[in-house]
């Protein structure tokens, strides 16, 4: 009779113990679960946005957008020939970041015109609103200057009612990046010549 009521005694303070416990796992969540996605590939959970992100998008609303235009104007000398029905192009990049978190990239391509002989000019426009908080210290940079030729060849049906043409490309050049640039007045239009040789 006493060691049954030895083991009695045992198996209820195990029971009180592994209640006990559970309950505080309970009362050690946190109030608030955060809510978000969770990648099953890569382990990594992405929270939802919180009251702080959207206290920050009401600041980014609050700011004045830095607006303008870059201008890419580009000389393009063509070494070789280019084939008669070829299209030469120009494109250009601008990029801009800051601390406060706000970044954009833009880009902007043109088509080029014989001026004469083998030269060739063509413009890329940029124009811009940014919502830069610090726009007097902040900087330009630049990428992907760019210029490319391609052409295309055309195969007529042999009965003569069908044409296809087949794009085919050229030459390309890209520039190492211009020097950067500060952000210019609100409204201001800026721009950079690039030469480049195909």
């Amino acid at each position: 009779m006493r060691k049954q009521n030895v083991i009695t005694g045992l198996v209820v303070v195990l029971v009180l113990g592994f209640v006990t416990l559970g309950f505080a796992q309970f009362g050690s969540q946190s109030a608030h679960r955060e809510l978000g996605y969770y990648d099953r590939q890569t382990g990594e959970f992405t929270p939802l946005r919180t009251a702080d992100a959207a206290q920050d998008d009401a600041e980014l609303a609050r700011i004045a957008p830095t607006t303008g235009t870059l201008i890419f104007k580009y000389t393009i000398t063509a070494k070789s020939p280019l084939p008669k029905n070829s299209v030469l192009a120009c494109s250009g990049g601008a990029f801009v970041s800051e601390s406060s978190g706000f970044s954009s990239t833009e880009r902007a391509t043109g088509i080029a015109t014989l001026v004469s002989g083998t030269t060739y000019t063509c413009t890329s426009t940029i124009n811009y609103s940014w919502l830069l908080s610090s726009p007097s210290t902040d900087k330009i940079q630049f990428q992907n200057i760019h210029a490319s030729s391609s052409y295309g060849y055309q195969v007529t049906a042999t009965n003569g009612t069908a044409i296809l043409v087949q794009p085919v490309g050229g030459r390309e050049s890209d520039q190492s990046p211009l020097a950067p640039i500060s952000v210019p007045a609100n409204g201001a239009t800026t721009t950079e010549n690039v030469s480049i040789m195909l």
